[in-house]
């Protein structure tokens, strides 16, 4: 995937992000809304699968923005990595009214931002679900996260109200979170100020992970034809063996050479008309 693309004849930056968070979040729920997309039942995310912004929900940012809607539960969370060079920022999703799973959510962000090839990108984390009671504040969620002591600039935490539809024909109009918004701008905007540094960087990294990954897959390769190569080498040796046992049994020694012998007595002298007439060989006797 490269790092620009043409439309209307103009070149427009692309960036990716990845949404990361614990499943029950609501992090899909959350870019439905950012995509505008209508109301619709979300399911867990199992894997990932992409979204493409449509230019007027990329907030006047200039940009082209692909998603990697990442799946959250435990079994799946170790795709995250795979995907951190490749991006240019990260949206972590946690559910502010949720404290059973602080700790939780505070051990998957941590884990993530240490990632080397996230450190210096924006990190937007989006408390999500700001409606139901014991929603924790924007400092709260910082602190149950950690993020109070990691002095980090480039991190902010934006409470939010995930809706998947903005208007309801006939019924009160349900408007867009603004805080949604405010949170997209701010990490669509901190993406702006470090292209320059970051879109090289994210094209070389990108590159780096793709090469290491050829590089695992090739050993993959070797390592499995060379087990393969021994799995029938072994075979052949006990077949080997097999044979030898069978033919032992059976009362012969094929691995020993014969040894041969000497006629003796009788046996030793030649039988006329055999190999010629005696007659013609005086030296033998008649």
């Amino acid at each position: 995937m490269g790092c620009f693309s043409c439309l209307g004849g103009k070149s427009a930056r692309r960036v990716r992000l990845m949404f990361v968070g614990l499943d029950g979040a609501g992090k899909s729920t959350l870019l439905q809304t950012i995509a505008g997309d209508p109301e619709e039942p979300t399911v867990p995310t199992v894997g990932f699968h992409n979204v493409t912004l449509r230019r007027e929900r990329t907030f006047d940012s200039g940009f082209d923005v692909d998603v990697f809607d990442l799946g959250g539960g435990k079994r799946i969370r170790g795709i995250w990595k795979h995907y951190v060079a490749d991006v240019h920022a990260c949206v972590f999703v946690v559910d502010s009214a949720d404290s059973k799973r602080a700790e939780e959510a505070r051990e998957a962000l941590l884990e993530t931002i240490r990632d080397p090839r996230l450190s210096g990108k924006p990190v937007a984390v989006f408390a999500n679900k700001q409606d139901l009671p014991g929603a924790r504040s924007e400092v709260e969620v910082a602190k149950a996260l950690g993020l109070d002591t990691v002095g980090n600039a480039r991190y902010r935490v934006i409470a939010c109200t995930s809706l998947r539809r903005e208007e309801t024909e006939g019924k009160k109009l349900k408007s867009r979170d603004a805080g949604v918004d405010d949170g997209m701008r701010w990490l669509l905007s901190r993406v702006g100020e470090d292209w320059a540094a970051l879109a090289p960087r994210v094209a070389r990294e990108s590159e780096q992970a793709r090469a290491a990954e050829e590089a695992l897959k090739q050993q993959r390769v070797e390592r499995g034809r060379a087990a393969r190569d021994e799995r029938l080498a072994l075979q052949a040796r006990e077949e080997e063996e097999k044979n030898k046992r069978g033919n032992r049994e059976n009362g012969f020694e094929l691995d020993r050479p014969a040894t041969p012998t000497t006629p003796s007595g009788d046996a030793a002298r030649v039988v006329p008309g055999a190999f010629g007439s005696p007659v013609d060989h005086p030296g033998l006797p008649r």
